[in-house]
């Protein structure tokens, strides 16, 4: 029967893999020392073939609870036992027997009753809010609009509604509203709404008032938003959060002051790059 072993020694290959230093006697016996708290020799296999581990076990009885390491051709399955150094038979006879105490007898368990459990609140429903969102970084559908805004100035402050020409920005269509201001500003009314936004709204926004069609959260963020572009009189483009309309998500609102005859800022061009169309 053939063992296996290390190449490059004439020891069991586990041994060889698991073994510190070694030194081969004179009657070819492979010594270990200081290995896991063992001590013990292995016999020299009888087989000369190098290229194929034949056995996964041990010549010697010392190294026998440490497995072959897979790279010497061991079962990848079996974990390593670490082996102790045995303790001689004299001192485990010597070795006193510590009494039993008894157990003393138990006390009675005060049983308490557990407090109900208390559920915790609902968590808090996200705030819609708005951010300022520099010009430069608006979509490029929101920027078709805004290069249109500019061409039809003609060195005034800002455009007239009738000046903007739908037929040129007709991607922006379903997203635009025109919204006019009510009570000086304390609301705004749809004077008209892209289909796109309206199929957010939920239901039909001409001709109501802002606070009607939106949650009194995101109302008051919407009229707050058109109520500073129409104070300014610039263009104000705002990065939208937590909006019902679009729960969850965020989209990009630009809006654009539009003036009455005598150049007065009288309405908000409000574009909404919400999906859809």
């Amino acid at each position: 029967m053939t063992h296996a072993f290390a190449k490059d020694s004439r020891a069991c290959a586990a041994c060889v893999s698991w073994g510190g230093d070694r030194a081969l006697s004179d009657d070819n016996t492979l010594v270990h020392v200081d290995r896991y708290s063992a001590e013990g020799e292995c016999r020299t296999a009888t087989s000369q073939d190098y290229r194929k581990v034949t056995r996964s076990y041990h010549t010697c009885p010392t190294w026998a609870p440490l497995p072959m390491l897979k790279k010497h051709g061991g079962r990848p399955e079996r974990q390593p036992v670490f082996a102790s150094r045995p303790a001689p038979a004299s001192a485990m006879a010597s070795a006193a027997v510590k009494p039993v105490p008894e157990v003393a007898a138990a006390a009675p368990v005060r049983v308490v009753a557990a407090a109900p459990a208390v559920p915790l609140p609902p968590p808090a429903p996200p705030v819609c809010r708005s951010e300022p969102l520099d010009l430069d970084q608006i979509p490029q559908i929101a920027s078709l609009l805004y290069v249109h805004w500019r061409r039809v100035l003609r060195g005034r402050p800002m455009p007239e509604a009738r000046d903007i020409d739908t037929a040129q920005i007709r991607e922006c269509v379903p997203r635009l509203c025109l919204m006019e201001p009510l009570r000086g500003g304390e609301d705004f009314l749809y004077r008209a709404c892209g289909r796109a936004v309206q199929r957010r709204i939920g239901q039909r926004a001409v001709p109501r008032p802002v606070s009607d069609c939106h949650p009194a959260e995101a109302a008051a963020r919407f009229n707050a938003d058109l109520r500073a572009c129409l104070e300014t009189g610039e263009p104000r483009g705002f990065l939208v959060r937590d909006d019902p309309m679009l729960p969850g998500a965020r989209f990009v609102e630009l809006l654009l002051p539009l003036s009455d005859e005598d150049g007065r800022p009288a309405r908000v061009l409000a574009f909404r790059h919400v999906p859809g169309g």
